[in-house]
């Protein structure tokens, strides 16, 4: 790698990048500001919470569906074009959400479009930085990619707290074409060119990131890693033989993430604080709650590589067991005995905090890591697909169960549920994840093996 190469250009890429997944955290976090205004007379049309559960959950199955529409475009018009792509299904979600005052219909159209999004964006977005950044500044890019997304989740709180869904929706709305505005000439992925045989837009595309003319060796190594990919391609049988291991403990640790509670929780924030507590307004304390969320995770990142992947996940997940214990106490004595709780009305604000907080430290933030470091190139297009599949399916699941037992039995009965699935993640992180701070992928591949039995 030329030593002489700047850096500022790869950030200027990723920054104008992480625009759209700026986007879709708006659409992650979409739903915590507006349900209460879809459940009031604020809306025109008269929702029940059953029909507000399915306008929340069809976001996930858009999610699903973009996770395999990334990931067949990315290979076939290029990384760049997919990205660009995806403004289409973004914009159109915040269109319809604005415009269903007059038909309610638009609502889920919006949902499930903003889904489709979401889901393409988690699918193509590290791909596209993995491949045009060097590896000394590959760890800050996944930071930016992290904040963009927790910011979208943060301002969508904060604007949709003050604004009505169609003003919000119609504001939001600028962000896709921002975001092509500001992308549209920046460089297609050197390694996707070399796929292509395009070498001298590769080499063009290289000078720019690296802002040198001295491209050649870095040229030639991707262009042979380029060459091994098209000649091994990747199937899903490979996935599942020599790599099931790592692709089951991925899998496991995206449901235990899920097991938390966190992505309900996150959905449903204000009217769940709303249902908790008086002490403070629910838009306040999501948008404190969040805020934490942003600032953690950052934080988490930088201390990843001193306390090791491990420690962090267990520090994190034995955290959110003994808050969700806890709660679920608390959630018993309010709901289920004569016991006055009004004199410590403050809690649950308080405990969700720390929950957020014990989520990011850890299991916020490792488990990408772990995903980048435990699959070797080959397999990775197919794999973050299905795992991002599998994640929205499992989010859909997770919060159509938190909305169904909260309105029937109660909170204590989601938190209690949470808490257990919990408790088994942390078995689950004990025997089978490996560490792998400063191993090499056949180290981790070693480790994998002597872990885990099936």
């Amino acid at each position: 790698m030329n030593s002489d190469s700047k850096k500022w250009p790869q950030f200027l890429v990723v920054i104008s990048a992480s625009i759209v997944v700026f986007t879709a955290g708006l659409h992650t976090g979409w739903p915590a500001p507006s349900l209460p205004k879809l459940l009031s007379n604020e809306y025109p049309f008269d929702i029940t919470n059953e029909e507000a559960s399915y306008i929340v959950i069809i976001g996930s199955l858009g999610n699903f569906f973009g996770s395999f529409v990334g990931n067949v475009f990315m290979d076939k018009i290029g990384r760049r074009k997919t990205l660009l792509l995806i403004a289409l299904p973004q914009l159109v979600s915040f269109l319809c959400i604005g415009f269903s005052y007059h038909l309610v219909e638009l609502l889920y159209l919006g949902r499930f479009m903003g889904g489709v999004g979401e889901g393409m964006t988690a699918t193509v977005i590290l791909f596209y930085i993995g491949e045009i950044a060097e590896h000394a500044v590959r760890g800050s890019m996944a930071t930016l990619v992290l904040v963009a997304w927790y910011s979208g989740v943060l301002i969508v709180n904060i604007v949709g707290s003050y604004l009505s869904i169609r003003d919000t929706a119609l504001m939001l709305a600028a962000f896709p074409l921002l975001f092509v505005v500001l992308f549209y000439k920046m460089p297609e992925s050197p390694f996707y060119l070399l796929m292509k045989d395009e070498d001298k837009k590769a080499e063009r595309a290289l000078k720019f990131l690296r802002r040198t003319s001295t491209v050649l060796e870095e040229l030639v190594h991707v262009k042979v890693d380029a060459g091994h990919y098209m000649c091994e391609g990747t199937t899903v049988r490979r996935i599942f033989t020599s790599n099931r291991r790592a692709f089951f403990t991925i899998v496991g640790l995206r449901f235990f993430q899920l097991a938390t509670g966190v992505a309900s929780f996150n959905l449903y924030f204000q009217l769940l604080l709303k249902q908790a507590t008086r002490i403070v307004d629910p838009d306040v304390g999501a948008t404190i709650v969040l805020f934490t969320q942003l600032v953690v995770t950052v934080c988490s990142s930088f201390v990843i590589d001193k306390w090791g992947r491990k420690p962090l996940l267990l520090v994190s997940t034995i955290g959110c067991f003994l808050n969700l214990t806890i709660q679920s106490v608390f959630f018993i004595l309010k709901e289920r005995t004569t016991v006055d709780v009004s004199a410590v009305d403050w809690f649950p604000l308080v405990m969700m905090f720390l929950h957020i907080f014990l989520y990011s430290l850890g299991l916020g933030v490792v488990v990408s890591v772990l995903t980048s470091e435990m699959f070797p190139a080959i397999v990775k297009p197919k794999l973050i697909c299905l795992v991002n599949a599998f994640y929205a399916l499992v989010t859909l699941v997770c919060t159509k169960y938190y909305q169904f037992t909260a309105d029937e039995f109660g909170l204590v009965v989601p938190f209690l549920t949470f808490a257990v699935l919990t408790m088994v993640g942390i078995l689950f992180i004990w025997f089978v994840v490996p560490e792998t701070k400063g191993s090499s992928w056949e180290e981790i591949q070693e480790m994998l093996m002597a872990n885990i039995v099936f």
